[in-house]
């Protein structure tokens, strides 16, 4: 146990020194982390300073009590790496100067707690500011202090590179600065090394390298932002050179990575914005360096900080949100920030909404929908009408002789019962109105018997044509979805009984419709089923609440608490999980040996997955794509489809290439879907199985594929196959 405590401290600390390097470019990727770190040390004493800094002021912000994940992801070590390796590159080491720089990381440390929380107001982040004023304070505290001199071998760059001309380690870190390319690439690669104040074409390689392996999107917006910089500076008839010093150059790849893709959703809009600011940035950057060179300061990364700030600032004041889109969950990676997006945005584009069910059981025609010919127009367009049919399409069933006359009671849904479509409170009923009897229509009293019911926020559903002395609720009453409210009538302005139902923003009987989905419904048309999800009914279709399933309802009941456990088929192997909810009140599957997390959703009708964050070589990962989407209610031969995060399921090199473009146009999908493909019993099964799968694809061509097969029987699901191409693993539920 000990062990285990204390190889969690050591992967603690390590982790938090690699997010410390990584997070300059806005990644808490370890492989970049690294060949960052590799780079710094090309100037060993630049280098172990800015290590020095980082592992100083974590573990200083660890002792003194600040948030361990915030330490952990880097927020507070990437400025001390900015800090350590500044002061390293500029002042010459000795004793006095190691007092300095101790100093100097605490007051960076206090820096950048209060900015933390200062910008934190305006939900703003402090990006480098902190670097910026503790360096300033130091640079121009150090003129007064005798003990502490200015490293000069970077101001006479001949004599450094005639002293270090015989060190093999000198010229194999230089060994690329002779290369002859144009000059956009080499002042481009010069700014990446300097970035972390380096002088080697070859640690602007790496970085450059690095930053591909880590995000295409990243890299393309590196270059996008630095050909803009180096376009306007010639365009001005600024000195294009500059760009190589004191970090002017790595301004606008920041900010290019920053709001193109990091604090925004990338998409053709955020990089038109990045567009926008450079020359922005150009101004503040040349005019803040001549305010501080009187001071004999250097701005550094401060321009990016500032134009970046404040257009974030901007953004928040906005009442319409169009366009640009902030990025809510912070992924660190613009790859996956705008695959889970896009992906969200189409499945979960009405998860805001009430899950409204119709208020009717068994199967309903619609005999008018939204936009009907006869009475659905103008203010009142967005409603539906319902009436039951029988084989030959007539609603009624006729006499058997013409002595028994034609009545009300002849009509299939008279006197069927209708449901409340969602909780809510009972808000207003009218139960006075007699009923009609065929053929006549009460013009005086148009929406006949009606009840309003109120669901809160701002949403009222009407029910009208209700029969009189039917109503089973009463004015203030709070019911559930589900519950009896009365039964089908005639009254009002009804040719012959019907169900008017409608969604309204007002209370009042008759107030204008509003065009709102319902949940979940199947719709047939002729023999074909099919499962229509967050939709609106259409006219001459017929539709019916889906009807959930002990079986599967009981089998992906996934509560709090509950540990899942599988064994591999031939063998000992044993994985449990166990069901988790955060303190955002979402449902999980945690896997504690692969450290994955699953997010699912369970509404009473579906059960799907909205996120999967770890592991992807593990059987939850399966898992996460086999019941990516399980409708609950079983229906024969119907197939449920949904789209899977590109993020999740691709193939690695053609991901690759999706990755440059994926912010204007996807080229690739991923589709889930899922059919039931044996019942013992067709209405009421013991036993099912479910195949899914999970394909991708570039136009009609499929390069990936992957199938499962679920077995559920005994009241759980007791058996999960996956089949890959290029073998079979089965796993039997404990």
């Amino acid at each position: 146990m000990k062990t285990i405590i204390e190889k969690a401290k050591t992967n603690y600390w390590l982790q938090t020194i690699l997010n410390s390097y990584s997070l300059m470019f806005f990644s808490l990727n370890n492989v970049f982390a690294i060949i960052i770190l590799l780079v710094t040390l090309f100037t060993p004493t630049v280098g172990i300073l800015g290590l020095v800094a980082v592992l100083l002021i974590n573990v200083l912000a660890y002792f003194i009590g600040f948030n361990r994940d915030e330490i952990n992801k880097g927020l507070f070590g990437f400025n001390a790496l900015f800090l350590g390796l500044a002061m390293g590159y500029e002042f010459s080491f000795n004793v006095s100067f190691m007092a300095l720089f101790v100093a100097a990381i605490i007051t960076l440390l206090l820096i950048t707690v209060w900015l933390k929380g200062l910008f934190a107001i305006n939900n703003l982040p402090f990006l480098s500011f902190p670097f910026i004023l503790t360096y300033w304070a130091v640079s121009l505290a150090s003129s007064n202090f005798a003990n502490i001199h200015l490293d000069e071998k970077h101001i006479y760059t001949v004599n450094e590179a005639m002293l270090n001309e015989s060190s093999s380690f000198y010229q194999f870190i230089h060994c690329m600065d002779g290369i002859n390319v144009s000059p956009f690439i080499f002042i481009f690669f010069k700014t990446l090394a300097g970035t972390f104040f380096q002088t080697s074409i070859l640690g602007g390689v790496l970085i450059a390298l690095g930053l591909l392996y880590f995000s295409r999107i990243a890299f393309s917006l590196s270059i996008i932002g630095f050909a803009l910089a180096y376009f306007f500076y010639s365009l001005f008839g600024a000195d294009v050179t500059d760009l190589n010093y004191n970090l002017v150059g790595s301004n606008f790849i920041f900010l290019a990575i920053a709001i193109g893709s990091f604090f925004l959703i990338p998409n053709i809009q955020s990089y038109l914005t990045v567009v926008i600011l450079v020359p922005i940035l150009i101004l503040v950057s040349i005019s803040l360096s001549k305010i501080l060179t009187v001071f004999q300061l250097k701005g550094y990364s401060i321009s990016f900080s500032i134009v970046c700030t404040a257009f974030l600032f901007s953004l928040n004041q906005r009442w319409l949100y169009k366009y640009l889109t902030v990025v809510a969950v912070q992924y660190f990676s613009a790859e996956k920030t705008i695959y889970k997006y896009l992906n969200s945005i189409q499945r979960f584009k009405n998860e805001h909404l009430y899950k409204l069910i119709l208020p009717f059981a068994g199967e309903w025609f619609v005999s008018q929908g939204h936009d009907g010919k006869i009475t659905h127009l103008g203010d009142w367009s967005k409603a539906l009408d319902f009436v039951i049919v029988d084989s030959k399409n007539n609603t009624y069933r006729e006499p058997t002789n013409l002595r028994e006359g034609f009545f009300k009671e002849n009509f299939y849904c008279y006197n069927k019962e209708i449901y409340a479509p969602f909780d809510g409170y009972v808000y207003d009923i009218i139960k006075t109105v007699e009923d009609n009897d065929v053929g006549d229509i009460d013009t005086e009293h148009n929406w006949g018997n009606t009840v309003i019911l109120n669901h809160l926020n701002g949403l009222f559903s009407q029910i009208s044509h209700i029969k009189k002395d039917s109503f089973g609720v009463f004015v203030g009453q709070y019911i559930t979805k589900g519950t009896y409210i009365a039964t089908c009538g005639n009254s009002g302005r009804s040719p012959e009984p019907h169900i008017h139902f409608q969604l309204q923003t007002m209370p009042t009987v008759g107030a204008k419709t509003l065009a709102y989905p319902i949940a979940y419904f199947i719709e047939r048309n002729g023999t074909q089923k099919q499962l229509k999800i967050s939709d609106v009914p259409t006219e001459n279709s017929f539709v019916s609440n889906v009807l959930v399933n002990e079986l599967l309802s009981i089998a992906f009941c996934f509560l709090p608490g509950q540990k899942i456990a599988f064994k591999k088929e031939n063998s000992t192997e044993l994985i449990t999980w166990e069901v988790f909810t955060n303190a955002f009140n979402k449902t999980y599957i945690y896997c504690k040996e692969s450290n994955s997390y699953a997010y699912f959703v369970n509404d009473g009708v579906m059960l799907y997955f909205t996120d999967f964050e770890g592991d992807t070589n593990t059987l939850l990962f399966n898992f996460y794509l086999a019941v990516y989407r399980q409708l609950l209610g079983y229906y024969e031969n119907m197939t449920i489809k949904d789209n899977v995060p590109l993020i999740h399921f691709n193939s690695k090199w053609i991901k690759f290439f999706q990755d440059f473009v994926a912010p204007f146009y996807l080229f690739t999908k991923a589709n889930h879907s899922s059919t039931f493909t044996y019942a013992d019993n067709m209405y009421a099964p013991q036993k099912l199985i479910i195949t899914t799968a999970v394909t991708a694809k570039i136009i009609n061509y499929t390069f990936k594929k992957v199938n499962f097969e679920l077995e559920l029987k005994e009241l759980r699901l007791h058996r999960f196959t996956i089949h890959t191409k290029n073998k079979t693993e089965t796993y039997i539920t404990q």
